[in-house]
């Protein structure tokens, strides 16, 4: 389902729109990868760690599962430690990347291939 965003701008005079493009929507390992990057300069995180965290999760496969069906994605998403989110969640690689995105900034260390390559 595409998300279109409107911007409205307001100028004294007169008030004028312009449409933001959608983002990309990840279709292959190139793609994500740009994904990836972007989301982590958009969060303000390392884009070099980010990225290479989820190379090492999943080799960029956005339906790699792992840990006996327990961890899921793009970013293995261990769904036990994280009982909000769903399979399908974990399995739609744009929502997932946007997920970890947010958890990497807060603690990068909740991933086991952080650990293994940074720590």
């Amino acid at each position: 389902m595409a998300v279109a965003i409107l911007i409205v701008l307001f100028t004294p005079s007169k008030i004028s729109y312009e449409r933001v493009p959608d983002p990309p929507k990840p279709t292959d390992k190139v793609s994500l990868a740009q994904v990836i990057v972007e989301t982590a300069r958009f969060h303000g995180i390392d884009e070099t760690r980010f990225l290479a965290t989820a190379k090492c999760e999943s080799s960029l496969n956005p339906k790699a599962i792992g840990d006996d069906g327990s961890s899921i994605g793009i970013f293995q998403i261990h769904l036990p430690s994280h009982p909000s989110v769903t399979r399908e969640m974990a399995l739609d690689a744009y929502w997932a990347i946007k997920w970890a995105a947010e958890k990497f900034k807060a603690d990068p260390s909740i991933w086991v291939c952080y650990t293994k390559l940074y720590e």
